[in-house]
């Protein structure tokens, strides 16, 4: 294991394969909250030798195995207020991701599905922290405050903070690093990012009342997620017309299921953007076939 496995890893959060990508990530969520940027880095680490345990050398030579741990520690920086619960969070979850990878994968595979090829993403961070989160609630913190504007300010706030909120960080300089290290690994991956977080935030502010409400990233980092998995990631073997529609139904999913999911007591974490990116797979599977990630 090389340490660039541990940064591609973090760079796969956002579907980009690189170590670069991985610094200026970690370099953005330091500047928000320190401890969040070690824990994601040890779960990312944790989750990395767990994909060597099980023999996958390529896919945590790409990354793949890391991603879902280096979330797991974002979570466990954000929401638990004490530092060796959220080191142990971290540890346990990580491992657990990648057991409950493979149980999305054997999913996936069945008759019913594997012509859509559904790629796993971040579904083994959501049930995992999402249960881990329920049992710890009790050491959970009670919240902090979230950046946000109006005005020009307010849309430059917003657009930055969607980009930041898929790891929980907050803040517009983080945002700025992590889109820079998007735009560094792919200008295709940048661009799909950034119209997601265009759009999203274009259409939250008109329902949700202006960008007072909507720039804190909080209606948008799921939309982000999707449009670069299906615009720069899943669909690339499709025309550019056919990867920014299906992005911008993505997005417009994420908008619908993100407040139908805060009425039930499961956190809400990255399921918005995975419920969007499974239907709109699964209905373009339909048309021409998709390949797995």
């Amino acid at each position: 294991m090389k340490i660039q496995d541990v940064l591609r890893g973090v760079s796969q959060i956002y579907f980009a394969r690189s170590s670069a990508t991985g610094v200026l990530i970690l370099a953005g969520v330091a500047l928000f909250d320190l401890r969040t940027a070690v824990l994601m880095a040890l779960g990312a680490l944790v989750q990395t030798l767990t994909g060597l345990a099980v023999k996958r050398p390529e896919a945590v030579t790409d990354g793949l195995f890391g991603f879902n741990g280096a979330l797991v520690g974002a979570a466990a920086g954000v929401q638990l207020q004490n530092w060796p619960i959220g080191l142990a969070m971290t540890v346990v979850g990580a491992a657990l991701c990648t057991p409950v990878h493979f149980a999305f994968e054997k999913l996936f595979a069945t008759k019913a599905l594997r012509g859509a090829a559904l790629p796993v993403s971040t579904a083994p961070f959501c049930t995992v922290t999402g249960i881990l989160i329920t049992l710890l609630a009790g050491f959970k913190a009670t919240g902090g405050a979230l950046s946000s504007g109006t005005g020009v300010n307010g849309v430059y706030v917003g657009l930055t903070n969607n980009i930041a909120e898929v790891v929980l960080a907050d803040g517009a300089v983080t945002g700025v690093l992590i889109a820079a290290g998007l735009f560094a690994a792919s200008l295709v991956l940048g661009g799909f990012a950034l119209w997601g977080s265009v759009l999203s935030l274009l259409i939250a502010s008109l329902v949700h009342g202006g960008l007072a409400t909507t720039s804190t990233g909080l209606f948008g980092y799921s939309a982000v997620l999707v449009s670069i998995a299906i615009g720069a990631t899943f669909w690339n073997d499709r025309p550019l017309s056919a990867r920014i529609t299906g992005a911008t139904v993505g997005i417009l999913l994420t908008l619908c299921i993100q407040p139908l999911l805060t009425l039930t007591p499961i956190p809400v974490y990255t399921w918005p953007f995975l419920l969007s990116m499974w239907i709109v797979m699964l209905v373009g599977s339909k048309f021409t076939p998709t390949a797995q990630k």
